[in-house]
């Protein structure tokens, strides 16, 4: 059955298999020599997370930002529900096939392509180790599938600078997605070591934003923590004009500047359909909203987490000025207390028996 399958014309048989999943991918690849060909020249869509524990895996799917699936238009980071795998490499990058989780064992998700990377005897190596290997495994599938990639979903302990050049340089990428863990591991790391990272990082970050040659045909973009300034994503962004959806999030090193950059100066703003901006540096007030309101193609806009304003105050330039289909705005001020809400407690309660 695989000989009449491999006899077929390539550009058939690589239409067919851009429908599998990651796992069923995986297993045609260990038929042959040619297959394995064919599966690597045909994974189109990925979501990585390397975990050195089931729990650190679970603090990390926890700690991810729920992003908002906009209803009146399809985002690029909406993937079909079905099951996947949490796979298992050795130390070499290797994949173990003899040990498989079930997704549900372990992150309870139901994206096909997704891949959680469980290293193992992790509880033995240093952090720096780790580190390394960390670096090394996504570099490696980066290289290796970084020209059929088109959409990709990474979730990083850091940013370092080999996988910044290594991102830099998928030519295929139209979709990008990046998450820097808050909780990356459950061991702790020297303070030392966190404050030497975070500058690697923001070197990193330059590295990607002045080099990624994706940048002028990418449609979807959504980065979320990590040292990422407002210079970096406007460098990112200035090479870019067909972006249509674009997500940041829990950088505060992106300031109030990215509002005026995104209204006056950037040459894509009129094809930017959907846009969120949550829980970064900048704070809201009327000059932002009135930025907001340049933005005319604006179909879906979240700035949930914003601080400055009231959602009030947002949800009433939206209806007399932006009038865009579909807003979510920050969270509501506390201004009194239902006192149908207070529980009252018997101060005998709080006396301690010793």
């Amino acid at each position: 059955m695989t000989t009449s399958l491999l006899n077929l014309p390539p550009e058939l048989l690589v239409n067919i298999l851009s429908f599998l999943p990651i796992p069923a991918l995986l297993k045609f690849s260990e038929t042959c020599h040619c297959s394995h060909g064919l599966a690597n020249s045909s994974l189109h869509t990925l979501s990585l997370g390397i975990h050195p524990t089931r729990v650190s895996g679970i603090i990390s799917r926890l700690a991810a930002t729920q992003y908002a699936s906009p209803k009146l238009i399809g985002s690029a980071f909406s993937l079909p529900n079905q099951s996947s795998n949490s796979i298992l490499y050795d130390r070499a990058g290797t994949y173990d096939k003899r040990r498989n989780f079930s997704t549900s064992e372990l992150l309870s998700s139901n994206d096909p392509y997704k891949v959680s990377v469980l290293i193992p005897d992790s509880q033995v190596f240093e952090y720096v180790t780790l580190l390394s290997f960390h670096t090394a495994l996504t570099k490696s599938i980066l290289l290796r599938h970084g020209g059929t990639l088109r959409n990709l979903d990474l979730s990083l302990w850091t940013l370092t600078k080999p996988i910044a050049k290594a991102l830099s340089n998928l030519t295929a990428v139209r979709a990008l997605s990046i998450r820097i863990e808050e909780f990356p591991h459950v061991r702790a790391v020297p303070r030392s070591r966190i404050a030497r990272q975070r500058v690697h990082e923001r070197e990193a970050w330059d590295v990607l934003t002045s080099q990624a040659i994706w940048a002028p045909r990418v449609t979807a973009l959504r980065l979320e923590g990590g040292e990422l300034d407002t210079a970096q994503l406007t460098t990112l962004l200035s090479k870019s004009r067909w972006c249509r959806e674009l997500w940041v999030c829990k950088c505060p090193g992106v300031g109030k500047e990215v509002w005026s950059f995104l209204a006056n100066e950037w040459e894509g703003r009129t094809a930017l359909k959907i846009l969120g901006v949550m829980k970064c540096g900048s704070q809201l007030d009327e000059a932002v909203l009135e930025m907001i309101g340049e933005l005319k193609g604006l179909q879906f806009l979240t700035l949930h987490g914003c601080r400055g304003l009231d959602s009030d105050v947002v949800e009433e330039w939206n209806r007399d000025v932006w009038k865009i289909p579909e807003v979510i705005p920050p969270f509501t001020m506390v201004k009194h207390i239902d006192p149908s809400t207070i529980i009252e407690v018997d101060p005998a309660y709080l006396i301690s028996n010793d």
